[in-house]
Parts: structure tokens; sequence; C-alpha cells
């Protein structure tokens, strides 16, 4: 059987943060993982609001009436899938249309579920992105003492524009060669 990998073989979010273009598929996994994070806070957040002293049931008195539970009342002949006679079913009485409905409602609901997940994972690889350049930028933010900026050139009027004979013969020579 072969052995998971360990876990610094795996790969981090930092690392799927550093790829220029990461697949939908990707971003849809890293969506359900920062769900599945959340609702896992929420839990734990509810779980610590319990009140586990109505809990114990050592102070209770707890009485349950299985004289009110009939079971021979039960007809599990009726309840029973070996019992159902597929011969009596009519796919004539079965609506392709509705059918075809519910299934691309599902399809629907499905592909917004994705494209969901997928919206999830971009925010959060771009919040780790964002992390990593507020890093990056705070490791940089050194005091350093700032270069002069150079001034643009001013520009010299075209009177004074000297020619060099090299461009004169270039510009003579399309002129004189049409297809140039």
């Amino acid at each position: 059987m072969p052995t998971l990998p360990s876990k610094p073989t795996m790969p981090s979010l930092a690392s799927l943060a550093d790829l220029p273009d990461v697949p939908s598929p990707v971003l849809a996994l890293v969506g359900v993982g920062d769900a599945a994070a959340e609702v896992a806070r929420e839990l734990k957040a509810k779980l610590v609001n319990v009140d586990t002293s109505t809990l114990d049931l050592r102070d209770h008195e707890v009485r349950i009436d299985l004289s009110a539970l009939k079971p021979e009342s039960i007809d599990f002949s009726k309840v029973d899938p070996r019992n159902i006679d597929v011969s009596k079913l009519d796919p004539r009485n079965i609506d392709p249309a509705a059918v075809t409905a519910t299934g691309l409602l599902w399809a629907a609901k499905g592909q917004e579920r994705y494209e969901s997940l997928v919206a999830r994972g971009e925010a959060v690889i771009g919040q780790a992105r964002g992390s990593e350049w507020d890093a990056a930028v705070a490791d940089d933010a050194t005091p350093v003492a700032e270069a002069p900026v150079a001034e643009a050139p001013v520009a010299t009027p075209p009177a004074a524009k000297k020619t060099t004979p090299t461009t004169a013969k270039k510009a003579a020579a399309k002129k004189a060669d049409p297809e140039a």
C-alpha cells in the first residue's frame, strides 16, 4: 500500500500563490478547504457556547413508554424493496421532460457551486499573494537613501539640429526606392 506524502512534500498555499496561473480545479479545492476551515471554526465556537450542565442526565429522570410503540402494526412487506414488481413500472408514464429538467437543474446548481468555490479559492490565493507581498515590502522597509531622479533633457530647437551624413544618405535612399 503506498504511503501518503509527508508534510514537507505537500504543496503549501504559498507555493500555489507563486504560480502565475492556478488551474480552476485547484482553486475549487482551495475553496473547499477554506469553506471546511470556516465551518470548523464556526462549529468550535458553537461547541464552546453549549451549556453542558443541561446535558447531564444523571440528575434527571427519563421515562420511555415502549407500550406506545407497536412494532406489530408495521407492515414490513410494503417497505421491503425485494417485493417491488418491476414489471408493473410503465416507462410511458415517465415524463422525459421532467427528468431532463431535473438533470439540468442539478447540473446548473453544481456548476454554480463549483464557480463559487473557484471564486473562493481565487480569493484565498489572492490573500496569500497579498500577505506575501506585504511581508516582502515589510522586509524591504529598511531606510534607503533616495537616489536623485534624473531630469528629462531639454529639447533643442529644430534649426540647431545637425544631420549626419549617414542619416541624410538613408533618407535619400528611402525616397529613391519606393518599395522600401
